[in-house]
C-alpha cells in the first residue's frame, strides 16, 4: 500500500523541478517498483505566472474636468488626471488619497499643506490659496466650481467675511452647497412619495387593483433612496465633527496661517545672525538695567541717610 502511494505521488508529480533544485527523483530506476506501473515521462514544467507592473495609463488613471478656483477670482478650467495635478498645486497627492477621490465615500481629510475633501457632487482638493474641483462630467464640475464662486463672493459681501481665511470660506462654500443639493434631492422625493402614497389611498373605481400594485412596487426603491439620503446627510456632519473635535487636525487645517508662518521664517544664515544680534542686545540691556539698578541703590542709600539726618534734626 505505501509502495502504491507512493507511486502514485511520483505520477502525478512533475519531474522538472529535482533538476533544479539539484535532487534526485524519490524512486530511481526504469520502473517504479510496481508490477503494472509505467515510468512517465518528465514534463516540463508550466510557465510562470508574473504579475507585470501596471501600465502607465492605469496607474494614472482616465484624464478628470478641472475646475481651478483662486483666492484672487481666477478660474481657470482645465483636463488632468490626479497623479499628474502636483504639477500645478505644488503638493503631491498620496496613493490613498487617489482612492478616496476615485471612491464615493465622503471625506473630509486634512493633510499637511492642503485639504482633500469629497462631500458628494462636490470634490476636489483645497489649499490656502486656490481651490480645485475635480470629476468626470465636465459640465457638472464646472456647474459645481461656479456655484462655489458665487457663494464665496456673497460670504465676501457680507459682514466681516475678510476677517475669515480663504480655505474657511470655501469649507463653508462647500458644505451649504451639498446640503442645498441634499435638500432638493429630499424635496424630489418626498414629491415622489406623496403621489405615491396618494395612488395607494384611493379609491376610486378607476384604480384597477394593477395600479395599486405597481404603486406598491415602487415603495422600496423610494425607502432604499431615502435612507441613502438619510446616511449621506449623517456622514457629512459627522466627518465635520471628527475634524472639529480633533485639535491636530484643526490646526492643520488653518491653512493660511501656515503658509504665512513658513514665509515668515528666515533662512538659516539670517536666522543666526538675528540670533546673535538679539543676545548682544540682550546683554547690552542687561549691563544697562545693572547700571541702572546700582544708580538706583545709590540713590537710595543717598535718600535714607537724609531721612536720617532729617530724622536727627
Amino acid at each position: 500500500i505505501l509502495q502504491l502511494a507512493l507511486a502514485s505521488l511520483l505520477w502525478l508529480q512533475p519531474r522538472a523541478p529535482y533538476r533544479l533544485l539539484g535532487r534526485a527523483p524519490l524512486l530511481s530506476g526504469a520502473g517504479c517498483g510496481v508490477a503494472g506501473c509505467r515510468r512517465r515521462t518528465p514534463t516540463a514544467l508550466a510557465p510562470t505566472l508574473s504579475l507585470a507592473a501596471p501600465s502607465s495609463s492605469f496607474a494614472a488613471g482616465p484624464e478628470l474636468s478641472v475646475f481651478e478656483l483662486c483666492a484672487d477670482g481666477r478660474v481657470t478650467p482645465y483636463q488632468s488626471t490626479l497623479t499628474s495635478m502636483h504639477t500645478r498645486l505644488g503638493v503631491r497627492l498620496s496613493a490613498r488619497d487617489v482612492r478616496l477621490l476615485r471612491s464615493s465615500t465622503p471625506v473630509l481629510a486634512v493633510r499637511p499643506g492642503f485639504v482633500l475633501f469629497d462631500l458628494g457632487e462636490a470634490k476636489g482638493v483645497l489649499l490656502h490659496d486656490r481651490v480645485v474641483m475635480v470629476g468626470s462630467d465636465r459640465q457638472k464640475v464646472r456647474t459645481i466650481g461656479e456655484e462655489v464662486q458665487h457663494r464665496l463672493d456673497a460670504l465676501s459681501r457680507a459682514d466681516g467675511a475678510e476677517e475669515y481665511p480663504f480655505e474657511v470660506r470655501v469649507l463653508e462654500a462647500v458644505y451649504e452647497l451639498s446640503f442645498t443639493l441634499l435638500e432638493q434631492s429630499l424635496q424630489r422625493l418626498t414629491g415622489l412619495i406623496n403621489d405615491l402614497l396618494t395612488a395607494l389611498t384611493d379609491s376610486s373605481p378607476a384604480q384597477s387593483d394593477s395600479r395599486r400594485g405597481a404603486a406598491l412596487g415602487q415603495l422600496l426603491p423610494l425607502q432604499i433612496s431615502l435612507n441613502d439620503l438619510r446616511t449621506r446627510a449623517r456622514r457629512l456632519t459627522e466627518i465635520l465633527q471628527e475634524v472639529l473635535e480633533n485639535e491636530d487636525e484643526l490646526a492643520g487645517m488653518c491653512l493660511s496661517l501656515l503658509e504665512r508662518r513658513k514665509l515668515s521664517v528666515p533662512p538659516a544664515g539670517i536666522a543666526t545672525a538675528a540670533a546673535t544680534a538679539a543676545s548682544s542686545t540682550a546683554a547690552d540691556v542687561s549691563a544697562a538695567a545693572a547700571i541702572g539698578a546700582g544708580g538706583a541703590a545709590d540713590g537710595g542709600a543717598a535718600a535714607v541717610a537724609r531721612e536720617g539726618r532729617d530724622a536727627d534734626t
